[in-house]
């Protein structure tokens, strides 16, 4: 963390921690261990251990765990090599690392089209 404020505004989710409800972080969410509910942050990180079953809404989502249901992700999307993403997706931007996976529906934006993907691993 870069500063006392930012560490005081954030949280982390512990590897085998398992956590319902409704979230709502200022700045930073850490999550490694499992969220089943909505989480609304201003980054998000999934840790390879990570999952997070519910509505995901963030400036920057980084996915190296598991990602079920709804993301928003105002400015980028991040999926990397043992990332898996289901569900519906709308970006501003995305990046997919080989090997990450991505099946749902996909919308660049609010107002972009829709496209509907199967298991899309990245080439």
């Amino acid at each position: 963390m870069s500063n006392q404020s930012e560490s005081l505004e954030s949280v982390v989710i512990g590897d085998g921690v398992v956590v319902k409800g409704t979230f709502t972080v200022p700045s930073k969410a850490i999550i490694n261990g499992v969220i089943e509910g909505d989480l609304t942050a201003e980054e998000v990180l999934i840790g390879p251990t990570g999952r997070i079953t519910g509505r995901v809404s963030a400036k920057v989502i980084d996915v190296r765990g598991q990602l079920h249901n709804t993301i928003i992700s105002e400015k980028s999307l991040i999926v990397r090599a043992t990332g898996k993403i289901a569900g519906k997706v709308q970006y501003a931007e995305i990046e997919i690392e080989k090997g990450g996976e991505i099946e749902g529906t996909l919308s660049q934006n609010a107002d972009g089209p829709a496209i509907q993907v199967g298991t899309l691993p990245a080439a």
